[in-house]
């Protein structure tokens, strides 16, 4: 629409009835493009912040697993070194083991050489009793014999006497 002196001037009902149509739909047609293109954009910067998110969480997940790797090292490491203090220990254990088999194995056979030299000194022991035992009672024999002895020198001594 121009307005100014050397235009011939405007004839409103042939723009009403054959311009504002085609103005209308071109205008709805440009609002319509406007529409997608600010959909667009809206989507366009909503992907942008979506990324933008994604990349903090990336970050953020990134850090965490990071953090969880330094945790995991670390108890592999403390898991390592238990793992080889039980390895030294089970080796000493089995060293003590092995002094206290054989320590015991040479008390065993001591224990073993004291019980042979103690059943045989029970047996002389037992000889000895039974000889004892023998020259008691050949001791108390002789005793009684000798006591009788005297028992008939005191008779025949008594007899000689009265």
């Amino acid at each position: 629409m121009q307005v100014s002196n050397d235009t011939p001037a405007l004839n409103y009902v042939e723009y009403f009835t054959k311009q504002l149509p085609v103005d209308l739909a071109t205008m709805a047609m440009l609002r319509d493009e406007l529409a997608v293109r600010q959909g667009a954009l809206s989507a366009v910067q909503d992907a942008a912040a979506d990324r933008a998110k994604a990349a903090e969480e990336l970050a953020k997940a990134k850090d965490s697993a990071a953090a969880t790797q330094a945790q995991a090292d670390q108890a592999l490491t403390q898991a390592t070194a238990v793992s080889e203090a039980a390895k030294a220990k089970e080796k000493e254990v089995a060293e003590q083991e092995k002094t206290v088999s054989a320590t015991l194995a040479a008390r065993e056979s001591d224990v073993a050489k004291r019980e042979k030299a103690a059943a045989a000194l029970d047996l002389r022991q037992q000889s000895l009793q039974d000889s004892l035992d023998a020259k008691e009672a050949k001791l108390f024999a002789d005793d009684a014999a000798l006591q009788a002895r005297v028992k008939a020198f005191q008779d025949k001594v008594a007899a000689l006497s009265a």
